[in-house]
């Protein structure tokens, strides 16, 4: 036998989860009592209204119930959601999404929400319902974590800073000093017979061959090309040195104004980009890469191609750990922690594309 309209009342009044109705019409049928304690609104003053919106925003805009009673198109999603929605991997036709009301609790509230339709027998949209969670302290909680993750990242990359300095200024100038002496030696006249030069220039080559080595171990340290010119001649050094030790064909374009970014940005994206290269080198296979950089007005967008034996990449970036792929985790993190983005797109056989979305 069918629910009653009253009893169903009772059941959705009864939840701990927050929730509302709406009909076909935007009408509000249902309001319980978890969402009036959040929303500081009572059902009275709700239902039977198209008004709900005023519990959300300062401003008339659809919720996201709305859209699903409208059978909205995608695009209507990302115009009022953003990047923050995606469809329910659990109910057909429902979409999901984590926002922040600055309105709600005295201090504002983060809210995941889900919006469902609700079918007539005919399979047609005649409602929609919508549930919201309370996330505020989750968020607190990653916020903190972020925090602590962005202060023992400055600590990583102030020691490499340290350490870079030092190897300069000291092991750096010691082998360089030792080259010259050598070399100042072989041009003197000297009573070295032939086979005794010839173990001199021996010395002097591997002496040179370790100082090229800790040259380039000191810029993997810590670039003074990202200090001194910024992120896009660093990149651009990175990408060369790419074609110059592995023999790969390397593109690079820069696209919009260039400009130099906060030192926070610039790092993290010289630090995603450093390790992509690293992939590309150790595990793609790849003959050719291409890299591509490109300002707007709000955003800088870095892309790194190769044309590679790809991979396939997991559903989640959650399940990377899991899967002991600590370099594209660690690329995440960055992006994370100055506000980004990472999309890796690869299959078998297909090369990989690395794309870096991150606010400027």
């Amino acid at each position: 036998m069918p629910l009653s309209s009253k009893t169903l009342s009772k059941i959705i009044n009864g939840s701990a989860t927050p929730l509302f109705v709406v009909n076909s019409e935007h009408v509000v049928t249902h309001w319980n009592t978890a969402l009036a304690a959040i929303s500081g609104r009572q059902s009275e003053e709700v239902i039977g209204t198209g008004d709900h919106w005023r519990s959300f925003y300062p401003e008339k805009r659809p919720c996201m119930a709305d859209l699903i009673v409208d059978g909205a198109p995608v695009g209507e999603y990302e115009k009022y959601y953003r990047n923050k929605y995606r469809a329910s991997p659990l109910i057909d036709g429902a979409y999901e999404a984590e926002d922040y009301f600055s309105s709600l609790g005295g201090q504002g509230r983060w809210l995941h929400f889900t919006a469902s339709p609700i079918r007539d027998e005919d399979g047609a949209i005649i409602g929609a319902i919508e549930t919201l969670v309370d996330i505020t302290e989750r968020k607190l909680l990653e916020d903190n974590l972020r925090y602590y993750l962005q202060q023992v990242t400055k600590a990583h990359e102030e020691e490499r800073k340290y350490i870079a300095r030092e190897l300069h200024d000291d092991m750096a100038q010691i082998l360089g000093s030792l080259s010259r002496q050598l070399d100042n030696l072989l041009r003197r006249r000297h009573d070295f017979g032939a086979a005794d030069v010839s173990g001199l220039q021996d010395i002097q080559n591997n002496l040179n061959r370790g100082l090229q080595s800790l040259h380039r171990f000191i810029q993997n340290l810590r670039p003074s090309l990202l200090d001194d010119l910024g992120l896009i001649p660093a990149l651009r050094s990175l990408t060369s040195n790419l074609e110059d030790t592995e023999g790969m064909l390397a593109d690079f374009t820069v696209t919009g104004r260039e400009r130099r970014l906060p030192a926070e940005v610039e790092l993290s994206l010289f630090r995603i980009f450093q390790e992509a290269l690293n992939n590309v080198r150790k595990h793609a296979q790849a003959t050719a890469v291409s890299v591509a950089v490109k300002f707007d007005a709000r955003r800088i967008r870095l892309t790194v191609r190769d044309n590679g034996q790809g991979f396939r990449p997991p559903e989640s970036m959650a399940d990377l750990p899991r899967r002991g792929q600590l370099g594209l985790m660690g690329m995440q993190e960055r992006a994370l922690l100055v506000g980004g983005t990472i999309e890796v797109t690869s299959e078998p056989g297909q090369g990989t594309t690395l794309l870096v979305d991150v606010p400027a």
